[in-house]
This record gives structure tokens, sequence and C-alpha cells, in this order.
């Protein structure tokens, strides 16, 4: 009897033990990007049929814009489907150069800005055509802003 109730106290401090690794382990939070980008109102809207914005009907075009904290980035992707992000870097986006170019070549953008000698990099970050991380050490995809497509008029907004 004695054996039975020592060994049911040990079952019972084992429980107790992983209960609480496990609900230690469940506290652990997705991980929140440490310097994120600023939140800044976002409504604006793109006529598709006038002639400087005709190109973008066209899938893998992109247009920087006005807007958004260095800029936003339309582009029409290869889905046809189009997308809207702020065209700062997620990686350290307080920095002056954290700012967003498009590689051509490999149609991603890529952190840096683009001078009359050539490309001049800010940090090694890359993200596809759709904002999605692709290199870092950035460790999360742009701020995405929503495009809602009405006839000829893209709005974009946050």
């Amino acid at each position: 009897m004695k054996v039975f109730i020592s060994m049911k106290i040990k079952l019972k401090h084992i429980a107790i033990v992983v209960f609480l690794l496990f609900s230690a382990h469940s506290c652990t939070k997705t991980p929140v990007n440490p310097e994120p980008i600023d939140n800044v109102p976002v409504n604006q809207t793109i006529n598709l049929a006038l002639p400087i914005y005709e190109y973008m009907n066209n899938m893998g075009s992109h247009l920087f814009l006005d807007g958004g904290v260095k800029g936003i980035v339309l582009v029409h992707g290869f889905d046809d489907a189009y997308y809207a992000f702020d065209r700062t870097c997620s990686y350290q986006p307080k920095s002056s150069c954290a700012r967003l170019e498009l590689d051509s070549t490999a149609f991603q953008f890529r952190c840096g800005s683009s001078t009359d000698t050539g490309f001049v990099k800010c940090c090694d970050s890359r993200f596809s055509f759709e904002g999605d991380l692709m290199q870092g050490p950035a460790s999360f995809g742009l701020r995405h802003y929503q495009v809602f497509k009405q006839g000829n008029l893209l709005n974009i907004q946050n």
C-alpha cells in the first residue's frame, strides 16, 4: 500500500512538471517586428484608363507612388492580382536608406537606392514581386495595403 501511495505521489509530481512545461511552451508569442513600419493613412485611387497608368493593365508591371511612409509600390502580379505595399524595407525601417528599388533582372525588390553610378544597397533584404520576404536580414515581409478594383479604378487603402 505504501508503495502504491508513493508511486501515486511521484506520478502526480511528474504530471505537474509536464503540465508546467507545456504551459510555458504555449506562452511563446508570435514573433513581432521589433521595429515596425509606421502606420500612416493611405487612400489613393488610380484610374487605369488614363494614359499615364494604362501600362499597369499588363501583368508584371509596377508603379512607384507617393504616400505611405517612404512611398507605395503598386504591382500587377503575374497572377493578375494587384498588390500594394509600403516602399519601406521591413529591416530597420527608420534608417534613411531603407527604401525599396526593383531589381528588374530578378523581378524582386531590394533594399537600397539607385544612383547614377549603380545600385547602392542598404541591407541584403530581398522581397518578392508580391512583397513577401525572400532573403534577410529582414525577418518580415513588407507592409501591405489593400487594393480594390472596380472597373478601371484601383483604390489603395489601409
